[in-house]
């Protein structure tokens, strides 16, 4: 297997979308309805803070003067777990993070600006 080239000289930025920035758009008013722990306080294993993909939209411009070329996201699909290493559904984005829709547009939003995206799919814990 050979690596791509874009890799060679990437800047990573790891997300945890959960704990990186929240932002509802209206057509997902529904999450402000989402009892979610205090975004200042110490995580724990069953709360959500309530970051999402919509968030790190809002913070693509932030990042990349960061000079970050690439993303690289903890697990994102529907999962029953804040960290989402108990994946459900590979083909299905975790609506609490904004699902699909959220998903194509960071894709969008990010491609435009010359970032790259990578999942971490944590296959290896599927049955």
């Amino acid at each position: 297997m050979t690596t791509p080239d874009w890799v060679k000289n990437a800047i990573f930025y790891q997300i945890y979308p959960d704990a990186f920035a929240r932002s509802v758009p209206p057509q997902q008013q529904w999450l402000l309805d989402v009892p979610l722990e205090d975004w200042n306080s110490p995580p724990t294993f069953q709360g959500y803070k309530g970051g999402n993909l919509w968030g790190v939209i809002d913070k693509l411009d932030y990042l990349q003067n960061l000079g970050v070329t690439a993303l690289y996201f903890t697990p994102i699909f529907r999962s029953a777990s804040n960290h989402r290493y108990h994946t459900h559904d590979y083909y299905q984005i975790e609506p609490l993070l904004g699902g699909n829709e959220a998903f194509d547009k960071l894709l969008k939003e990010a491609h435009q600006r010359g970032l790259k995206i990578v999942l971490d799919g944590v296959f290896n814990h599927a049955k």
